[in-house]
């Protein structure tokens, strides 16, 4: 039986792009909260976030903790103005962290490296400074940046509400994604790492794991072995049924490796872009939905090329892809 103490409450956050919306979750038990992932630092993320609390009637100082399950823009982007609003200590894996200081840090940080990391895969030349732009844009819905961390050490237990929860780490989706369960209870928050409707973007990325699909597999395998009763998803509604769901999502990535496959097989030779544009070619990709498009594109290059079905080569200085 669930804990009839903790009331988990799900908090649609709007987001500017073609996936409109990122569910947090408040956990409420005893007068205080946990919340879970924060929703991009925009003014409408904002009235989301006060209309909520006024309406449940809760005060800011209720909020204990903040935890973040990965580091992209929709999940830690309004963490900082949460702390700012609550004092509350941000909990997420250092690695995480580290993710968004590599892209993101106005210092040290260089959103041009994807643009030159895509460039090696045969991406356009004319339309790599969008990429870059489109990544900087980033920096001003990420900030300000919380100051007060915890790091969370999977294989280790962190309380949630009244209950404590397993935190798993469910890399894929990001190299250091967590995702918490209650064993008792069977409940799950996912996080990205399984969704309902949809699959979660498995990118190639620089300074990232080099086979992100093959370890996504692993993390799905992983997750079909817990005793796992209802996921809480950070996209859609929390739903039961997580092997067949984990089936679904297999089924539609060995659907693109065979057909990225039989491209090849037609072709023989081709940079990563013009996998991708076949591979997507009905759809008119805006910048940032075409970055997704190419980042999984690469990462079904690479599985394949781990696995033996393709090799890869350097022309002209761009890799390309050999069957």
């Amino acid at each position: 039986m669930f804990n009839k103490q903790d009331q988990i409450h799900r908090i649609s956050l709007p987001l500017p792009f073609s996936l409109k919306q990122i569910t947090a979750y408040a956990v409420e038990s005893d007068g205080e909260l946990t919340l879970i992932d924060a929703g991009l630092h925009t003014e409408e993320t904002r009235d989301v976030w006060q209309t909520f609390f006024r309406n449940h009637h809760w005060t800011w100082q209720q909020v204990e903790k903040i935890i973040i399950t990965h580091y992209h823009p929709d999940h830690y982007g309004f963490a900082g103005v949460l702390q700012e609003w609550s004092g509350a200590t941000v909990y997420m894996a250092e690695k995480e962290y580290n993710q968004i200081q590599f892209l993101w840090n106005r210092s040290a940080g260089d959103p041009a490296m994807v643009s030159s990391f895509f460039a090696n895969y045969g991406f356009p030349t004319g339309r790599l400074t969008e990429i870059t732009k489109h990544m900087e844009s980033f920096r001003s819905i990420i900030e300000p940046h919380p100051i007060d961390f915890e790091w969370l050490e999977p294989g280790n237990t962190i309380q949630i509400g009244t209950s404590d929860y397993q935190i798993i780490e469910t890399p894929g989706h990001s190299d250091g994604h967590l995702s918490f369960l209650h064993e008792n209870e069977g409940s799950f928050f996912a996080g990205d790492i399984i969704l309902p409707k949809i699959t979660p973007n498995i990118p190639l990325l620089p300074g990232g794991d080099e086979n992100p699909l093959a370890t996504f597999f692993t993390t799905l395998d992983k997750i079909n072995d817990l005793e796992i009763r209802l996921v809480y998803p950070a996209h859609g509604e929390p739903f039961y049924h997580v092997s067949k769901r984990i089936a679904e999502i297999k089924e539609h990535h060995d659907q693109r490796l065979q057909k990225i496959v039989n491209m090849m097989k037609d072709n023989q030779v081709m940079t990563g872009f013009q996998v991708c544009e076949q591979l997507f070619v009905h759809r008119n990709l805006d910048i940032h939905n075409l970055r997704f498009a190419f980042s999984e594109t690469l990462s079904h290059l690479e599985y394949l090329r781990h696995i033996g079905e393709l090799q890869r080569s350097v022309s002209d200085g761009v890799v390309v892809y050999l069957i």
